[in-house]
């Protein structure tokens, strides 16, 4: 088989029938280039391995939480934790239900390695790997509840309730697992947007980190030796972890919200962008901690800074003030910095971290875009201009001027024209 269809996911040690591998994918098939998730697990020790989608098929469900069970016939099926909804392990099908059925996969173990083997036709990049423990294994000196127990709860009924559940999770693997889950779930329909629900915290669940405030953070350097660029992929990724709570924010915050002097609700095109949001900074922090591990390192080694959650804070009343300083603002600053990022470690010669520094500009010029033309909507709706609303919110909120360099060539691909930041670049931004 050639090397191009067979993807090496992990030890094969590492799977046991306590502890499962969820490797998140995207398969070039795919249309809209959207992650997949995939669980592989073992029910006994030596035994066969099975590889399946962890998104179970009735509603969700993540799948590798789920109990291995011998369904009567010597054949085994995993059973959804959600719904007790069985599979069948190399088939995929449900007992009375054929159209239902959940997808499998060739795996294989090769030299002591976990294998995925896909068709002639089909190739996929392999984002992140993840090993979870499962409810029936023992967690010792630990402070917080197994992961498990935290995931079999029941699902989400709604957009906003997934969205809070998101932000009110601290490890960093399962905020991405959510995130991953809850577009799949809002993509396939089984999620409603329903404006009531649980108000998101005042600030997001996280795992202990050495935070520290933003200008205690060590100097990134420029990239020259691999601890500069650790230090630089770490950084990337902590801002990557707090864009995916902003996203959800955003969603839960404001899905009552409608215009002032206005009756019109945000149309569900406005939560397809900001769930789509969520999910890519998601693939973001996974492709960047994977790069990190590949280097010898990880998430959460180096100290962080929670200071893009003040922003959040400071318009957490007012949905056009919240896209013009995060989206119109933040992200559009990202587009400016990340080519020379870029060319630091293309210089290093580090033709993987380039690989995924591009994936992410290209990604972000589209969040910028999503910021903008909803922050235009809004002002279109209430009948204001939108460049001197723009300038009055960002001289209210935003401290100094929108410094050059300016991206312009990506900054209007997202439609931010220099209309918007060149009357803030220069002189006295507070008259």
């Amino acid at each position: 088989m050639p090397a191009d269809n067979l993807i090496r996911l992990a030890d094969a040690d590492k799977v046991t029938p306590t502890t499962r591998l969820v490797a998140t994918l995207i398969f070039a098939s795919s249309s809209t280039r959207s992650p997949r998730s995939l669980a592989v697990a073992r029910h006994s020790e030596n035994g066969p391995l099975f590889a399946f989608d962890n998104v179970c098929p009735h509603s969700g469900g993540p799948l590798h939480l789920g109990d291995i069970e011998d369904s009567g016939d010597g054949d085994l099926c995993i059973v959804c934790p959600w719904h007790s909804w069985s599979f069948d392990l190399r088939s995929g099908a449900t007992d009375g239900h054929p159209t239902l059925t959940m997808d499998t996969f060739v795996v294989k173990e090769i030299a002591g390695v976990v294998c995925l083997l896909l068709d002639d036709l089909e190739s996929a990049e392999l984002i992140s790997t993840t090993l979870v423990q499962t409810k029936s294994s023992t967690l010792k000196n630990s402070s917080r509840p197994p992961l498990a127990l935290v995931s079999s709860m029941e699902p989400a009924k709604t957009l906003v309730e997934a969205a809070v559940r998101v932000l009110n999770t601290g490890s960093p693997s399962e905020k991405v697992r959510l995130a991953f889950e809850t577009e799949e779930r809002w993509k396939t329909g089984t999620l409603t947007v329903a404006g009531n629900g649980p108000s998101p915290p005042d600030f997001p669940a996280r795992e202990e980190s050495a935070f520290v405030a933003p200008g205690k953070i060590k100097k990134i350097g420029k990239g020259g030796n691999e601890a500069s660029r650790i230090a630089i992929l770490h950084s990337l990724a902590n801002v990557e972890i707090w864009a995916i709570d902003l996203a959800f924010d955003a969603i839960a915050r404001f899905a009552s919200y409608t215009p002032a002097g206005t009756t019109t609700p945000l149309p569900k095109a406005f939560f397809d962008d900001f769930v789509r949001i969520a999910a890519e900074e998601a693939k973001h922090f996974s492709l960047l901690v994977h790069r990190l591990e590949e280097m010898g390192s990880g998430f959460g080694k180096l100290p962080v800074h929670g200071s893009l959650w003040d922003s959040a804070m400071d318009t957490k009343d007012d949905l056009l003030q919240r896209l013009a300083i995060v989206n119109v603002v933040h992200e559009a600053r990202g587009l400016d910095v990340n080519p020379q990022t870029i060319a630091k470690f293309e210089k290093a010669g580090d033709e993987e971290s380039v690989r995924i520094l591009n994936i992410i500009h290209n990604d972000e010029i589209t969040h910028v875009a999503a910021g903008q033309r909803w922050f235009s909507w809004i002002c279109d709706l209430k009948g204001i201009d939108r460049y001197s609303t723009f300038h009055d919110i960002v001289r209210a909120r935003f401290r100094g001027r929108l410094k050059p360099p300016f991206n312009e060539a990506d900054r209007l691909k997202a439609g931010v024209d220099p209309k918007y930041y060149m009357p803030l670049s220069i002189g006295d931004t507070t008259q």
